[in-house]
């Protein structure tokens, strides 16, 4: 892989690719950072692929929705139920507790299986990410 580096300019870049290169993909930094990958046209097709299928793997839209009126309904959430945890579910609080967990089984109880947001009342809320992960016995 090829690599240009960027300096900061007062205007837009301009990065010149020999079209006749060898296509091979071009890394562009920034302070030692990479901040893009230039791809050849042969391997755009692949990219696309590939993109649809991260696309496919995302969160639903509906969960989004859950996770923006959660975030629309805080400055309320924290004057009404502040370090506790709440379910949204279509845009509205559904369950409050003590426990996430509990808040769940509540939601669960109440409406079946369904998409809801889960998630404590603080004036921080970070986005937390659970990954399962692999325990190798050797």
């Amino acid at each position: 892989m090829k690599t240009q580096t960027l300096k900061e300019t007062a205007t837009h870049y301009i990065v010149e690719i020999d079209p006749l290169a060898d296509s091979e993909p071009t890394l562009l930094e920034s302070a030692g950072r990479p901040i893009a990958v230039l791809i050849p046209p042969t391997e755009y097709d692949a990219f696309q692929e590939w993109l649809v299928s991260r696309q496919a793997a995302a969160a639903p839209v509906e969960f989004d929705h859950e996770v923006a009126a959660f975030e629309r309904l805080k400055p309320a959430l924290l004057e009404q139920h502040p370090g506790r945890a709440v379910a949204i579910r279509h845009s509205q609080v559904v369950a409050v507790g003590d426990d996430k967990m509990s808040v769940l089984a509540e939601v669960l109880a109440q409406f079946g299986p369904t998409q809801c947001y889960v998630e404590w009342v603080e004036p921080e809320t970070p986005r937390r990410v659970r990954i399962s992960s692999a325990w190798v016995a050797r």
